[in-house]
């Protein structure tokens, strides 16, 4: 079933594999993630079509700094109040009670919700008046534009053990598709809350004994670049690398399965990138240079930016300039595909050398055409 919600999700949101494998990874694993991106990379709308396939009490809130109690936790009860003087939320309905939840714009939570946020993701507990109720959350989603600056907002931050960062659709063919793209994602498999705690103890189940020096070898590493892991998020990292090879259909993780932790171990995002190279050291050189490939590829498109396109046409540097870059390209193009072609006999994965791929070819069409305008 979880292939084929996979599929199903991957199908409809176009360059979203790796946010699909989070989010997904994520429930596996009873954890929370939080997506990082501008406004209109649909982080809101893929939430929505991954809670979609669960059948769940699902809660939702746009986070405001005007955000009340009442309106995440629930309204007091008067009847309570009044006939028994106890301070007490009805809390049905709301984030308390709810199996999956999506906080939208996340890190604008006030100080006086923030601490029973905080008692709720991470000890599933809501101190409701004189009592504790028991949350049944398994997995928070959150979204925002930016990381939070202020303290108190950073131990919140830290308890979510997935981070992603999504960008807009790069791929020319993708763009054409997203034309032609249904306005609304239909789920086709459903799954019910049940299914979800019965591969919940499948996945702790899976095997990582092949893998546990690779584990402590890239945590040394990544400390050595000055990336410091904490104890707990080291040990929950143990439990997503589970979880992914669960999603992956294994019941021994391998070395293949370790690249789920490039979504886990950053605390900002210019991290991201050493942290997924040191991984890729370990598992899949092939993904670590088409990773190397795509910083050039984003270097290549700043130079073209910064290019007077209107001189284009009447030849001189800038025309000059179109066809070292349109050569670069050229050359990336046929690299990758050849380190397409190893990956693919020795039994890696290659989606990230694709994807890659698919992104130089898109830019080359548009470097071709700025030079036809000749």
């Amino acid at each position: 079933m979880l292939e084929k919600i996979r599929w199903e999700l991957n199908s409809y949101f176009l360059e979203r594999r790796e946010e699909v494998d989070v989010a997904l990874t994520s429930i596996l694993a009873n954890e929370h993630v939080v997506f990082l991106g501008n406004p209109g990379v649909a982080k809101s709308q893929l939430i929505r079509a991954v809670a979609s396939h669960v059948n769940a009490d699902y809660f939702e809130k746009l986070i405001t700094r005007f955000t009340t109690e009442d309106e995440l936790f629930g309204p007091l009860s008067i009847k309570e109040l009044k006939d028994n003087d106890r301070f007490v939320r009805k809390t049905s309905g709301y984030l308390p009670t709810a199996e999956i939840a999506f906080l939208d714009e996340v890190f604008k939570a006030n100080s006086s919700i923030l601490n029973a946020l905080l008692s709720i993701i991470n000890e599933r507990l809501y101190h409701n008046g004189d009592r504790i109720e028991k949350v049944p959350l398994i997995s928070l989603f959150g979204a925002s534009n930016e990381l939070p600056e202020e303290n108190e907002l950073l131990a919140f931050y830290d308890r979510f053990l997935f981070r992603k960062t999504i960008k807009g659709i790069k791929n020319y063919e993708n763009l054409s598709k997203l034309i032609d793209l249904d306005e609304e994602y239909k789920p086709k498999t459903i799954i019910n809350i049940e299914d979800v705690k019965e591969m919940q103890k499948e996945a702790l189940k899976v095997d990582i004994s092949d893998i546990k020096e690779d584990l402590i070898k890239i945590k040394l590493s990544l400390e050595s670049e000055g990336i410091n892991i904490s104890d707990r998020r080291f040990k929950k990292s143990v439990k997503a690398v589970k979880c992914f090879a669960y999603l992956n259909g294994k019941e021994k993780a391998d070395i293949n399965d370790l690249d789920i932790l490039r979504h886990v171990y950053w605390n900002e995002p210019d991290e991201f990138f050493k942290v997924s190279v040191e991984i890729f050291k370990i598992s899949n050189h092939f993904a670590g240079f088409a990773l190397e490939q795509r910083e050039i590829l984003e270097s290549l498109m700043n130079e073209i930016k910064k290019l007077n396109k209107d001189k284009i046409p009447f030849g001189g540097i800038e025309y000059r300039k179109c066809l070292e870059i349109l050569g670069k390209l050229n050359s990336m193009s046929i690299t990758l595909k050849d380190v397409k072609n190893k990956a693919i006999e020795a039994n890696k994965p290659y989606e990230l050398v694709e994807d890659v791929l698919r992104e130089v070819e898109g830019f080359k069409k548009y470097v071709e055409g700025l030079l036809k305008s000749r």
